[in-house]
């Protein structure tokens, strides 16, 4: 069973990602702590997929992103975002970044979080 954890300072957004992943029956972690998230990824090895907002108060997205990738080089991330320009959200995606904006189609989030658990060639 795949384990993924959701970090999002929204409870709502949360929310609608266990929703939209809710039928492929994922083990779902969930905070809306980027602090606590990074201890759950210390402490639990079984993550295999992290999906987390860029934009966030009380640690950004990017700060977050750079601490799990030095704690586990191989992650795989979706990120998700509602208020990243276009050209930010190219600059992602050019350095190889699964970029989700919100709001999101079901079918657009569920791609990119599958693309991202899919096997590295």
């Amino acid at each position: 069973m795949r384990t993924v954890l959701i970090v999002d300072d929204e409870d709502g957004v949360i929310y609608c990602i266990e929703q939209t992943l809710a039928e492929l029956n994922y083990r779902l972690i969930t905070t809306t702590s980027p602090h606590r998230a990074l201890q759950i990824l210390k402490s639990d090895a079984s993550i295999d997929l992290l999906i987390t907002d860029l934009f966030m108060p009380a640690m950004d997205g990017v700060v977050l992103l750079d601490r799990c990738r030095r704690l586990r080089p191989g992650l795989r991330v979706v990120l998700t975002t509602g208020a990243a320009s276009d050209q930010q959200m190219r600059r992602w995606r050019a350095r190889g970044e699964l970029v989700v904006s919100k709001p999101w189609l079901d079918k657009e989030f569920l791609d990119e979080g599958n693309q991202a658990l899919m096997p590295a060639t």
